[in-house]
């Protein structure tokens, strides 16, 4: 049986957070400059579209 769109959506949206947090959480084991940087491009950014996939899915779920 498949899994319903939302149920979908919200399963990318919890791994585009889970990989946005594991990047920042790696980043802040080096004390280095370019950490930082990887935090910023690469973990934010990540985590943020988790969330607005999250957001969206719940917004966009079609009416039963």
């Amino acid at each position: 049986m498949e899994a319903p769109v939302i149920e979908t959506k919200i399963k990318w949206a919890s791994m585009l957070i889970g990989a946005g947090l594991l990047v920042q959480l790696l980043a802040l084991l080096r004390l280095h400059p370019l950490a930082f940087v990887l935090f910023l491009v690469a973990g934010c950014p990540l985590v943020a579209a988790g969330i607005v996939l999250y957001l969206l899915s719940l917004v966009s779920s079609p009416k039963a």
